[in-house]
């Protein structure tokens, strides 16, 4: 008699059928979930009410900027039951897998062709007339959309239903990624829910005219709208500015790299002295009139990405090289609640705007070369899921994760720049909004 073979948590997890959520589980979730999470002071606009419009199954598009996103679909929309699109690495948790799989949660490989994960989606909405939320830029990085994922509006054209879509500004601002497992700094979020597409609009309108809306609708920008709104977010003996300098890696002023510094309420330049106050709803107060400071923290980080294009085009043989360690899941263990993934090898990591991606190196374990190569139109994008020091994608299907622990602390949010700005010089299938500036001008100006 044959041994039967051992199942990966990968194969186990793929082989499940999801059914629609339990529906004592699912309500007892939404009560708890009221209660635990009024500290969130969450208001909601609801436009249109689909539990009012819709009988049938509708599917739900939402902007994603922090790790409680479910909340501002599942409590508004209550009874409606949700299928919700989560990212992989969550199901390998030990803190989050049973959970997850409880609540019948769809797997999701972000910016990787997962045919499971559409079919699972079809499935819910057509055989077992449920509702489906995903989130289409998959996980932005610091307090403003990204564009959606190319093919969200093919999808929702084959799956023709209602569609609607719900937009929260303030979500990223109590716990922004950079406090990643700290205390929640308590303010306020806005949720609005609206019917995005009808059916009819789903056969009328092209895919472009589609994407235009669903990136113009999804878009928010969370430092605008607390600065807009007079939004205070209380710090909870927890200084607003540090950790910030792990994204923003360049001073305006003297055009250094890796020296920004943060302490307290203060963000400054060891160089050159520049710098600024991040005020309690996180707007910008430059230290003094000989301070080059940005309009805002979002117009920090698009000044840096424009600086990024700029030194792209003028040097066709740009390459940056970083050491860096590979990390990945294990086949047959859940990875702890703060230890992402497990290092297996050391290495150079290169982005180039001539040759692509690589990663090159020795697996620690078994001392074999590591070698992974990329070109700069099948390379998506990276993600950054849990704090600011690791960046990760799915290569052959296997999350692949790096951090840079010899490098500046703010080496991954340049990396993550420098690897998308390519893809758009090179006509990768990253996207940039149509209403992006790559103007350096921009940046300075009042809101």
């Amino acid at each position: 008699m044959t041994k039967k073979k051992k199942l990966t948590l990968d194969e186990k997890l793929y082989k499940r059928k999801i059914h629609l959520p339990n529906k004592f589980l699912y309500g007892l979730i939404y009560h708890l979930g009221k209660v635990v999470f009024k500290k969130y002071n969450m208001h909601f606009n609801i436009i249109d009410d689909p539990n009012k419009l819709e009988n049938g199954p509708i599917v739900v598009v939402a902007n994603h900027a922090s790790r409680n996103d479910f909340l501002y679909a599942a409590i508004p929309l209550y009874p409606r039951r949700l299928s919700f699109v989560a990212a992989y690495n969550e199901f390998m948790r030990s803190n989050l897998a049973w959970l997850f799989r409880t609540m019948q949660i769809i797997p999701k490989r972000q910016f990787y062709n997962d045919t499971y994960t559409v079919f699972e989606i079809i499935s819910i909405v057509k055989k077992l007339k449920g509702n489906v939320v995903f989130y289409p830029e998959g996980l932005p990085l610091f307090g403003a959309s990204s564009p959606i994922t190319p093919g969200t509006s093919k999808l929702l054209k084959f799956l023709k239903l209602p569609v609607y879509s719900v937009v929260t500004n303030g979500a990223f601002l109590i716990q922004p990624k950079h406090k990643f497992g700290k205390k929640e700094r308590y303010g306020k979020t806005e949720t609005t829910i609206k019917r995005l597409f009808s059916v009819e609009d789903l056969k009328n309108l092209s895919l472009e005219e589609m994407d235009d809306k669903l990136n113009e609708t999804l878009y928010i920008d969370d430092f605008k709208w607390a600065k807009d709104n007079h939004v205070i977010y209380k710090d909870n003996k927890d200084p607003i500015a540090e950790g910030f300098e792990t994204y923003l890696y360049k001073c305006p002023k003297c055009e250094k790299e890796f020296t920004l510094e943060a302490k307290g309420n203060h963000l400054y330049c060891t160089s050159c002295g520049n710098g600024a106050t991040i005020n309690n709803d996180y707007s910008l107060t430059p230290n003094n009139d000989e301070c080059k400071i940005p309009s805002s923290l979002t117009k920090w980080y698009d000044y840096m990405r424009i600086k990024v294009h700029e030194e792209l085009l003028s040097n066709p043989d740009y390459k940056l090289e970083v050491k860096a360690n590979i990390a990945g899941i294990p086949p047959y263990r859940y990875v702890k609640p703060f230890e992402y993934a497990v290092k297996y090898g050391e290495g150079l990591l290169t982005l180039s705007l001539k040759d692509g991606f690589s990663f090159v190196g020795k697996n620690i374990n078994t001392n074999e070369d590591i070698v992974i190569k990329m070109n700069n139109k099948e390379l998506y994008n990276f993600i950054m899921s849990y704090g600011t020091d690791r960046i990760h994608f799915f290569y052959n299907g296997k999350l692949t994760e790096f951090t840079f622990p010899d490098s500046p602390k703010a080496m991954a949010a340049k990396v993550m720049l420098v690897q998308q700005e390519i893809s758009r010089i090179c006509d990768g299938e990253y996207p940039n909004y149509k209403f992006f500036k790559y103007d350096e001008d921009e940046c300075f100006k009042p809101y």
